[in-house]
């Protein structure tokens, strides 16, 4: 078990954004062509993984290669999510995980976004002037007016059951949400905003001003 808080993933999606580094430990791992956007900002991780058939050029001596086989079940961004969960990791901020020229590895990062959900772990998606958040029961998650004033809540479950939303323009109360229908689209915070759910895992995704 590693003595790492959190785990950084940088995926070959877009990354239009900085990425926030901070003095706490953390655990970076480049999956496959996310070691391209990690060079262009100046970012060593710790380890590397994929099958790199999108990173093609020489790899670095100096940082751990997991190399995974082309043919396998997985993408090389759940792999880089299993191996930090292996370390005992349980908080994980995506990076590339969206955009690209190839929408299905997006919805294959909003299922593992479930995934870390369902493992009771906590995951972060971020693409560009958003932020996905993924909220488990148990946790009544916050968001700040001032950074994210507007907001959508959505069911990754089949249902999520319980759903509160607290400060919001159009708040909840114990409400059922489905995977079938975006009742949660586009709401706005009024004041800080508090986001809870009783059975379920939901996706809330935050956008800044």
């Amino acid at each position: 078990m590693s003595n790492y808080l959190s785990c950084i993933i940088i995926a070959g999606g877009d990354v239009k954004e900085p990425i926030h580094l901070d003095n706490r430990e953390r655990l970076i791992i480049c999956a496959d062509g996310g070691y391209r956007h990690a060079l262009k900002q100046g970012i060593k991780p710790d380890v590397l993984i994929g099958d790199f058939d999108s990173y093609t050029d020489n790899l670095p001596d100096d940082i751990e290669i997991v190399r995974l086989p082309v043919e396998k079940d997985v993408s090389d961004t759940w792999a880089a999510v299993q191996y930090g969960k292996e370390q005992g990791i349980k908080i994980f901020e995506i990076y590339g995980g969206c955009g690209g020229d190839r929408i299905d590895h997006t919805i294959a990062n909003l299922q593992l976004m479930h995934y870390i959900a369902s493992e009771g772990m906590s995951g972060f998606l971020r693409y560009g002037n958003q932020k996905l958040v993924t909220v488990c029961p148990g946790v009544e998650f916050p968001v700040q007016a001032v950074t994210f004033p507007y907001f959508s809540v959505f069911a990754l479950s089949d249902v999520c059951k319980g759903v509160t939303i607290k400060g919001a323009k159009y708040p909840l109360k114990n409400a059922e949400l489905t995977n079938r229908f975006p009742l949660g689209l586009s709401n706005e915070c009024r004041e800080d905003v508090l986001v809870s759910v009783r059975e379920g895992s939901l996706l809330l995704v935050l956008t800044e001003k």
